[in-house]
């Protein structure tokens, strides 16, 4: 089936593709592409699954592909170079016409390895996350292992219950994204119910801010290690939504913050634009200044690496997965930007326990 007449058969039941969402789907698929790089170079991965816990229609009003078909075509480019690996596209919904959609999709754009299986459920989001004989059967592969990442990006604050993640997270291997509605919490007038629906926790009402990091707190939790979070604006300069990202593995967190200079330039926020004409999406934005964005990400990082450390001498590992986590600058930034910059004033202390003077992350630090 051409997509005209899925498109035209199924119009009612498509969503209409806003700015953000475009870009959503292109920061989500750049991290997919770097993970992917990633794990099927790993022998011990012998599954490589991508979970969308609510995958939609996979098309949009104006004919673009969402999230999952874009992964299906990662799929597509990866699997044939790695025979030896299964590649399963999880994909959940709880309306059916849209696995139908869905399923038209797939065959249009078509699976060109042995080794890619698509498998689908139609589950409310809840209830799938806490299937726990579905994902034993993909999660566990006995002597081996499976690269695990989940999406969930429901279409407000309270559809997706922080207790059922929660639940998923402590017993799975995974990494997870996930879009937190912030802005339907700030709209919400019963922001104690909607903190207690998400969060098992009774309390008054509270500011978004402090919402967001009581999720993150309750969402660290099994094998996760690692959060960041990336904000989503409207052209007003209102918060829409965050995508939270949390990984047991720093590779993944320094992978997403690459894909995230990829997509967004190193902007500390996405804001839509004024008008549809002016927001094409493209590898870097012709009125943004890579380099600035740097020095400006690298002076933040700087102040808050003084203030978390003084006064402590601390490995280079430790300061780099600081500044990963709450800065946008990933590894690659950080000497040259953050730690020559810091020795060269005399705040930063290079103590020399490693041969080289220019081995960087095999030494020791003594932050003034």
């Amino acid at each position: 089936m051409v997509i005209e007449n899925i498109l035209k058969e199924h119009a009612e039941c498509l969503d209409d593709k806003k700015m953000q969402t475009s870009y959503k789907i292109q920061y989500v698929t750049n991290y997919v592409k770097k993970w992917l790089y990633v794990v099927v170079n790993v022998p011990e991965n012998k599954k490589i699954n991508f979970i969308d816990a609510m995958c939609n229609a996979g098309i949009y009003k104006d004919g673009d592909f969402g999230t999952a078909i874009k992964v299906l075509e990662l799929f597509n480019e990866v699997a044939v170079f790695h025979p030896d690996k299964v590649f399963n596209l999880i994909l959940n919904d709880k309306s059916e016409e849209r696995l139908e959609i869905i399923k038209k999709v797939i065959d249009f754009v078509g699976i060109k390895a042995k080794n890619i299986n698509i498998v689908t459920k139609n589950k409310d989001v809840n209830d799938f996350l806490q299937d726990e004989l579905f994902f034993v059967k993909y999660f566990k592969c006995y002597s081996s292992r499976s690269a695990n990442l989940m999406f969930v990006d429901p279409y407000n604050f309270c559809t997706v219950k922080i207790s059922c993640l929660q639940k998923f997270l402590s017993q799975w291997y995974c990494e997870l994204i996930y879009n937190i509605f912030t802005s339907d919490y700030v709209r919400n007038q019963d922001k104690p119910k909607m903190i207690e629906y998400c969060s098992s926790e009774k309390i008054d009402a509270i500011a978004k801010e402090d919402m967001v990091e009581i999720v993150k707190s309750k969402l660290k939790i099994g094998y996760v290690k690692y959060c960041f979070s990336y904000e989503f604006k409207t052209k007003k300069n209102n918060e829409i939504y965050q995508i939270m990202f949390f990984t047991p593995n720093s590779k993944g967190l320094i992978k997403l913050k690459e894909a995230l200079w990829d997509t967004f330039n190193g902007a500390e926020f996405h804001k839509n634009k004024e008008s549809s004409d002016s927001w094409q999406i493209s590898l870097f934005s012709k009125d943004d200044d890579r380099d600035i964005m740097k020095l400006h990400h690298a002076t933040i990082a700087q102040d808050l690496l003084l203030k978390k450390f003084k006064g402590f001498t601390v490995d280079y590992k430790t300061l780099e997965l600081f500044i990963i986590e709450n800065t946008i600058l990933y590894d690659g930034q950080i000497i040259e930007n953050v730690l020559k910059p810091l020795i060269k004033q005399g705040k930063i202390i290079k103590i020399g326990k490693v041969k080289k003077a220019n081995n960087y992350k095999s030494d020791e630090y003594k932050i003034n």
